[in-house]
């Protein structure tokens, strides 16, 4: 069950994620929402040094040190974009976002445990890449 639970809240983490950084391509920051979704991560990453690394760093690093260290710079990106003003706070949640997307999506291809999760991991990356570079004026335009 703990497993169970630390993998769903990765696609919710990372939607959370993908939400805060479009908003942000839009000039607001959900401070609310960043807040939530940085709960989320870290209660992720927590679960996921718990349950899967048994809080050990090689279990940790088995796969290599440079996508450990990514996704943990990633987590870092997150936090530290509530506590910065808006402007490098939307630079770290792209950032993140970008680090992100392409570990999650690899990741589903690649490990049994998240692989139930492809489908929704590459809709909610495909929606925040286009909505992200969706031009302000065509999101504004009235139908």
């Amino acid at each position: 069950m703990l497993e169970f639970i630390t993998f769903l809240l990765a696609p919710i983490g990372y939607a959370g994620l993908t939400s805060t950084m479009v908003l942000s391509t839009r000039g607001r920051w959900p401070a609310m929402l960043a807040r939530l979704t940085a709960i989320v991560v870290v209660t992720h990453v927590f679960l996921v040094w718990h349950v899967r690394y048994q809080w050990q760093f090689s279990e940790a690093t088995r796969n290599g040190f440079g996508g450990f260290a990514l996704f943990h710079a990633a987590l870092l990106a997150i936090v530290t974009s509530l506590a910065v003003d808006f402007r490098v706070a939307r630079r770290l949640v792209i950032a993140a976002f970008v680090v992100v997307t392409m570990g999650a999506v690899a990741a589903t291809f690649m490990y049994d445990v998240v692989e139930k999760y492809r489908l929704p991991v590459i809709a909610i990356a495909l929606a925040g890449i286009v909505m992200a570079l969706q031009p302000r004026a065509i999101l504004r335009r009235s139908p």
